[in-house]
């Protein structure tokens, strides 16, 4: 039996460093997270200061150097739904994959509050209910961008001068409550088709948000004495969108000094498919994954997508 792990990058960058001294941290952490068995990385971000001070690197741009910088681990950068552009996010991420050979996913952080709101002159954020509806409908655009070109749509033929067919490229048209996009997208489809979309669960509305839409399904530790009733509202939002149990994982948050023994009494149970690690230093999170992988062996594939078992989305295909 295969056992995800994902991490959050978070005490790495609260070491004192700046520049690429923070960098070379968090780098050197991602690497060793790798090593020790973590399928992939969580990489926080707010759109303000926070209680808990500020971070050292917006977490797209990070997600883009560590492309370049490590192999194998998945890349998570936090979006803001709430602020941040579909087209934008689509393109960042879309680059993301293609510069880590198909690692990247994004973890939605919605809602967000009046401080994020109001270094964007964004006014009223409005409840969490309207700023969830604004997080799916994101997601859906930017499934539909990362859709434009159908994936045979490049042929780069030398002999025939043919570089790509233009009646394999889509506009989306998009009109919605919250965005109005009309597309095509400037890059081509990503390797994994659709980078991973991450969720935590927050509550009932989190819970089948993620399982009409999302990918991975993050339950908190201080809610983890009602995993089978999150697992059970996922699977029913997945069914529900025609969606199979089984294209969501979940995830339980798990502190690093949690015994093994639990670890794998919980991965043996099937309530959860994998945990998320925290830890307060690199070297915690070292001996906790290490200690896990030695009962709970990684999944492989060269890709964020396979490792976790998920099919590659299928793109547009031709009009008949």
């Amino acid at each position: 039996m295969t056992t995800l792990l994902f991490a959050r990058l978070t005490a790495p960058l609260e070491g004192g460093e700046t520049g690429r001294a923070a960098f070379a941290r968090a780098r050197d952490w991602a690497r060793a997270a790798h090593r020790a068995g973590i399928d992939a990385v969580l990489l926080d971000d707010r759109q303000c200061t926070g209680p808990d001070g500020a971070r050292a690197f917006e977490a797209g741009t990070l997600a883009a150097a560590l492309a370049v910088s490590t192999e194998g681990i998945g890349l998570v950068p936090t979006i803001s739904t709430g602020q941040l552009a579909p087209y934008h996010v689509a393109r960042l991420l879309a680059t993301i994959d293609y510069l880590s050979g198909g690692r990247a996913g994004w973890e939605v952080r919605a809602p967000g509050d009046e401080a994020e709101a109001a270094n964007y002159r964004a006014g009223d954020v409005g409840g969490a209910d309207r700023q969830l509806a604004r997080a799916e409908e994101f997601a859906q655009v930017l499934a539909g961008l990362w859709d434009s070109f159908q994936d045979d749509a490049f042929l780069r033929d030398r002999e025939s001068g043919i570089y790509f067919l233009p009646e394999r490229l889509h506009a989306l048209n998009h009109v919605g409550e919250h965005f109005d996009v009309a597309g095509p997208l400037n890059i081509a489809r990503p390797p994994q088709g659709h980078p991973v979309l991450v969720k935590r669960i927050t509550g009932t509305g989190t819970a089948e948000f993620a399982g009409r839409v999302a990918d991975v399904a993050v339950v908190p530790n201080d809610q983890a004495e009602e995993v089978a009733e999150i697992r059970h509202a996922v699977t029913a939002a997945a069914t529900g969108a025609g969606r199979r149990p089984e294209d969501v994982r979940i995830l339980l948050e798990q502190s690093a000094d949690t015994p093994v023994e639990q670890l794998t009494g919980l991965a043996g149970s099937g309530l959860v498919d994998g945990f998320t690690l925290s830890a307060p230093d690199a070297d915690a999170l070292v001996d906790s994954a290490t200690a896990v992988r030695r009962h709970l062996p990684a999944a492989s594939g060269g890709t964020l997508r396979a490792r976790l078992g998920l099919p590659r989305p299928v793109g547009k295909q031709p009009v008949a």
